[in-house]
């Protein structure tokens, strides 16, 4: 007869958790402890427990059951993050949010979504451009993030050139706070005067200030048309400069974004695209818009200010699905360095354009 490795804790805790969830939704085997004691980082730390609860309301009873056991709570979404925030460094509960991944409303006339923490962020960008509209923040890791932590870390990507990162997009938000209340703030509204900015305060606390259970999104209509061009440099500083060269010209990119020769060679190593190995750099740069011909035209003045600075070669994406082969040659990046070196460390820097 088969048997089963796992073997389950019964720990006050747990006991405690499974009075306020089903118990399929406690998670205390050592196999599923493991699996949400790490990130995208080096940290690593297991857990006491996990919870994968489905409302607010058992988000704030698991709340009420770790304030009450003096146990530390750890929100969590897709555990991409590269910052350690969903790591439970000093055990606890950890909230899995990912069974929270519904749209609860996408409201065409108002430009707003209401969704789940745990919506992937690329789902999220597919559904609401079927309605025409268009939600910008396309971190790296968009088809397997979610939104719950994309606020938490105020998460970017490359379109953030253009059109900001996640904060610019959070109207509202839902939270549970460390009592266990649930609170509301912000709205559907654009303009708001009054009272305290309480939304922002939560976007980008990485869950230290309350679990984030549901979030109102501003989005924008979706531009029409959209190209993409790939510049080669031999030499880093050009390409450096001709980004401000762009700038100047008045040109604004939907995105913009530079791989060094180290990692055009590890990604064609992880998977071919065809990117030229012998270039120092290359610049891969969207531009998009609702007037076909004024796109033409910038990214024909965008050739041609980079071949002003010294660009050996400029293409340009024929088609759609070859402009998004590039793009993701340039999502690979992180993967390929990875297999050169077993402890990669992955950073977001800010550094001055």
């Amino acid at each position: 007869m088969a048997t089963t490795s796992k073997s389950r804790l019964d720990t006050p805790l747990i006991q405690a958790l499974r009075g306020v969830l089903p118990q399929q939704r406690v998670h205390d085997t050592p196999e599923d402890l493991a699996v949400f004691g790490y990130d995208g980082t080096w940290a690593l730390h297991r857990p006491d427990a996990v919870v994968s609860p489905v409302t607010a309301e058992e988000v704030a009873a698991v709340v009420k059951v770790a304030r009450k056991m003096g146990v530390p709570v750890v929100p969590r979404g897709g555990g991409t993050g590269l910052a350690g925030g969903s790591v439970p460094v000093e055990g606890g509960v950890v909230v899995n949010t990912t069974m929270m991944n519904r749209i609860l409303e996408l409201d065409g006339p108002n430009m707003v979504a209401v969704v789940q923490p745990g919506i992937i962020n690329a789902q999220l960008q597919a559904e609401v451009e079927k309605i025409g509209l268009f939600y910008p923040p396309d971190p790296q890791s968009l088809r397997q993030c979610t939104i719950g932590g994309n606020v938490a870390t105020t998460a970017g990507g490359p379109r953030c050139l253009k059109y900001g990162t996640t904060k610019d997009y959070v109207l509202g938000l839902q939270v549970v706070l460390a009592d266990g209340r649930i609170i509301r703030t912000g709205g559907k509204m654009i303009k708001v005067q009054t009272g305290y900015n309480l939304t922002q305060l939560f976007v980008g606390s990485e869950g230290t200030l309350g679990v984030i259970t549901e979030a109102t999104l501003r989005l924008i209509p979706k531009p029409r048309y959209k190209g993409t061009v790939m510049v080669v440099f031999n030499r880093l500083d050009d390409a450096a400069e001709t980004v401000n060269r762009i700038l100047r010209a008045g040109i604004l990119p939907l995105a913009l974004e530079m791989m060094d020769n180290a990692c055009i060679r590890s990604v064609e190593a992880y998977k071919p695209f065809g990117l030229p190995q012998d270039a120092e750099t290359i610049l891969l740069i969207d531009q998009d818009g609702n007037d076909s011909r004024v796109l033409q035209e910038e990214l024909a003045e965008i050739a041609r200010l980079s071949r002003e600075g010294g660009a050996s070669e400029v293409r340009q994406a024929a088609t759609p699905a070859e402009g998004e082969e590039l793009w993701q040659a340039r999502r690979a990046v992180s993967p390929a360095l990875a297999r050169l070196r077993p402890n990669k460390l992955g950073e977001d820097i800010s550094v001055p354009r």
